[in-house]
């Protein structure tokens, strides 16, 4: 998966016990190209990043301890929480979700905590 989307960041930094993950986007990661859609659909496909940016770094969805997930419309939390769901069903880890302008127009960006 193209780190940061380009964006001047690392995608995931492992620190002690630790991978903090960072600008999880729709991106296609076999090609880089921006998936555009739905807030659901969006959010499928971050997910799925997020569980292989995770796997790369020795950890999973079900390790994680905190979750920060930036929606474009407060409208669109319950579409959010669906998908959450189905990714994160059991113990879910802290959550913050804010409603924000998200750079290039994605509908939905997560950023991660998990154990390593």
């Amino acid at each position: 998966m193209a780190a940061g989307y380009g964006w001047p960041q690392s995608t995931a930094v492992r620190a002690g016990d630790y991978v903090f993950v960072s600008g999880v986007v729709a991106i296609d990661p076999g090609t880089g190209e921006r998936v555009n859609g739905t807030v659901t659909s969006e959010a499928h496909r971050v997910f799925q990043n997020l569980k292989l940016v995770l796997e790369s770094a020795g950890t999973s969805l079900e390790r994680m301890v905190q979750v920060r997930a930036m929606i474009y419309d407060r409208i669109e939390y319950d579409a959010l929480n669906r998908v959450y769901r189905q990714y994160v069903p059991n113990g879910p880890p802290a959550r913050t979700v804010w409603s924000v302008q998200i750079i290039d127009a994605f509908k939905v960006q997560l950023d991660a905590i998990a154990v390593a």
